[in-house]
């Protein structure tokens, strides 16, 4: 029970990642210490079946309720506070780096150059995004989430919860199609509408966003299906130089929103960036201090174990 409750706040805590600007799904799954784990179970789903739906199950029905609640709560207040949250992420989202400096330290002996260019060829794949600036910038206002911008919006999703380090919801900012898709997560569960018109008010909200929901979903499904493969293979066979990508992947994501942080720039943004820095390092410590006394488990078993061998 403690470990399917753990699971599913787990899943609350990637699907509040999925949504909020600079948070990585996937940095998030890797500081829970989830994973590669959870790869393995979607990749390898049919294979031990039963055993993987016991443990994805939790984790799905906790993103879905992260991803519900926090699209409300941003539906309300992204407009007044939209610089505030992406400092406060871009200090989360940087907080995270040395940590995926000790993944690549992990399997690495020292680092090399061929580290380096995994991460530069990170930054460059997410700066790619950047050259399409003057094709989207008219996207900029986009507030109701049609079927093109589903698609889009399914696929960058997909990338931003699978592979760590990429922020979809910073990308979805940049494309201009972040509070569309804020606003048609949060007519799910519209606790506005509820509130001021009843069920009917909340029906009728939903049913203008049902489709663009249904064709994201079978987007992401579809993406996620493909990219967890490569992943998985990645992992197994070039660990270092993966998590040498994702640094890349990081300081990409958040290039391509700094601009709108300076530009919008207010007394309250740098505090922000601050707090947000300072909480993803104290994660980042406490997991250290976990990992170090699980490590000393083992051994303190041994002679448990051996007595069982000999009984």
């Amino acid at each position: 029970m403690k470990t399917i409750l753990y699971r599913l706040i787990c899943g609350v805590v990637m699907g509040i990642g999925c949504v909020l600007p600079g948070v990585s799904g996937g940095i998030l799954a890797i500081s829970l210490g989830i994973y590669e784990k959870m790869m393995l179970a979607i990749g390898n789903f049919f294979h031990s079946m039963k055993e993987n739906v016991r443990y994805l199950f939790p984790l799905v029905i906790g993103c879905g309720i992260g991803i519900l609640l926090t699209s409300n709560i941003l539906n309300l207040v992204i407009e007044q506070y939209e610089i505030q949250l992406l400092s406060l992420f871009t200090g989360l989202v940087l907080g995270s780096l040395p940590e995926l400096y000790t993944e690549v330290k992990r399997s690495a002996v020292r680092i090399r150059w061929r580290h380096v260019l995994a991460t530069v060829l990170g930054l460059a794949f997410v700066l790619l995004f950047a050259l399409g600036e003057s094709s989207v910038s008219s996207n900029a206002q986009v507030t109701a989430l049609g079927i093109p911008g589903a698609m889009i919006s399914g696929a960058i999703l997909s990338v931003g919860t699978v592979i760590p380090g990429i922020s979809s919801s910073f990308l979805l900012v940049y494309l201009g199609l972040y509070p569309a898709v804020i606003a048609a997560i949060a007519s799910v569960l519209d606790f506005s509408s509820l509130a001021s018109g009843g069920i009917a008010a909340a029906i009728g909200r939903l049913s203008g966003s049902i489709v663009p929901l249904i064709v994201m979903a079978a987007v992401f499904a579809l993406v996620s299906l493909f990219i967890i493969k490569v992943v998985n293979r990645a992992l197994k066979r070039h660990h270092a130089l993966s998590y040498a990508a994702v640094i890349g992947f990081v300081v990409g994501s958040v290039a391509l929103v700094l601009p709108s942080i300076i530009k919008g720039i207010t007394w309250a943004s740098p505090v922000f960036f601050a707090a947000g820095l300072a909480l993803s390092l104290l994660e980042y410590r406490i997991k250290q201090r976990t990992e170090i006394r699980n490590a000393a488990k083992p051994d303190e078993s041994v002679p448990a174990e051996k007595e069982t061998e000999r009984a």
